[in-house]
């Protein structure tokens, strides 16, 4: 039994989305040995290319299944889309598809090169996590990660419109051919330096008129009016609320909210009229305990995510922040939990 993985050229090793596995600890009745090597890809070239059988590594069958015959036909005609655009030599960028309502939205989905059926329902990777160029041949959009009012030393707005340019966010860098959808900014909050907000907001405008095209979705604490701002004016496509009332104990005793802060924060959006594109991210989703030695349970999230979309009918979507916990099949099904949430609850 074998697996099909793509990898982008110029990479010594395969791309970071396909780099890792489960670790013997929890899958230690999967693992079998096989050889990987590389093999151009008559479709794309030298851009995108086929891993099959060459050198020993760990592989295991059930968590790979996501290369299934029917899936590896839809990556097939993605691939053979983008390499008509780059056997036909187009001058322009082939674009990202721009995501649209409804967001489902992930920030690090990181068991996703192991078992894609986790995120079937899946819409935007908003953490820079997942290749935009992969994200694409599966069906989502991946948005490049860009520090927000946390910038540790910025002067002036040329990061943010460095950041979001064309050039920035178009791959390989070597010979651009494929622009990615657009940013995720992580995160705007209360800045150490008031000019910050000011620096953000001008770079994102300047990344506007440059390209109007651009999807950008920013990671909020509490809201800001120059946020507020930025999403009335249409330079902001999609706000995310944190709600992250569960993180691991090593994050300390006050690193998570009360439910009631959340719904401040939803109340907050509401007043300022932003519900529209604004998502409420629901976090850490996690197997591990809190400092109060409490798990995250899937009826809690159950109850949560139901009383986010009543409350909130004009929510156009919902969110889950992916805690850097092990790989387990406990938070597998944490994961493939909350995707079915996201599926059912927002159409």
């Amino acid at each position: 039994m074998g697996a099909v993985v793509l990898w982008k050229a110029g990479d010594r090793d395969r791309p970071r989305i396909f780099s890792a596995h489960p670790s013997e600890k929890h899958y230690p009745e999967e693992k079998k040995t096989v050889c990987w090597r590389r093999r151009k890809c008559p479709t794309l070239g030298s851009r995108l290319g086929w891993v099959v059988p060459a050198q020993p590594i760990l592989y295991y069958p059930e968590i790979m299944y996501m290369f299934s015959r029917r899936q590896f036909i839809g990556l097939s005609a993605g691939a053979a889309a983008l390499g008509q655009v780059r056997l036909c030599k187009a001058e322009a960028l082939r674009r990202a598809s721009r995501p649209t309502p409804p967001y489902r939205v992930w920030f690090q989905p990181r068991c996703y090169h192991r078992d894609m059926s986790l995120y079937r329902h899946m819409t935007v990777d908003a953490s820079g996590w997942l290749d935009p160029m992969l994200c694409e041949l599966t069906g989502k959009a991946g948005l490049r990660w860009v520090y927000g009012t946390n910038h540790p030393y910025a002067k002036g707005p040329w990061y943010w419109r460095r950041e979001c340019s064309v050039s920035n966010r178009s791959t390989p860098k070597d010979k651009p051919e494929f622009l990615g959808a657009g940013v995720a900014i992580d995160e705007w909050v209360r800045p150490k330096r008031p000019e910050l907000e000011a620096f953000v907001a001008e770079g994102l405008r300047a990344a506007r008129k440059a390209d109007p095209s651009i999807f950008i979705c920013v990671w909020y604490t509490d809201l800001r009016p120059k946020l507020v701002e930025l999403i009335h004016d249409g330079t902001v496509d999609l706000a995310i609320i944190e709600g992250y009332t569960h993180t691991p104990e090593r994050y300390g005793s006050k690193a998570w909210l009360h439910w009631t802060t959340c719904l401040r924060r939803c109340e907050a959006a509401a007043k300022a009229k932003t519900l529209s594109k604004t998502i409420f991210c629901f976090g850490h989703i996690t197997d591990e305990p809190n400092a109060k030695k409490e798990y995250l349970q899937m009826q809690w999230l159950d109850e949560k995510c139901r009383e986010i979309k009543k409350r909130y009918p004009a929510m156009p979507g919902v969110a889950f922040y992916q805690s850097d916990s092990p790989d387990t099949p406990k938070l597998r099904t944490l994961v493939k939990h909350c995707d079915e949430l996201s599926g059912e609850l927002w159409k």
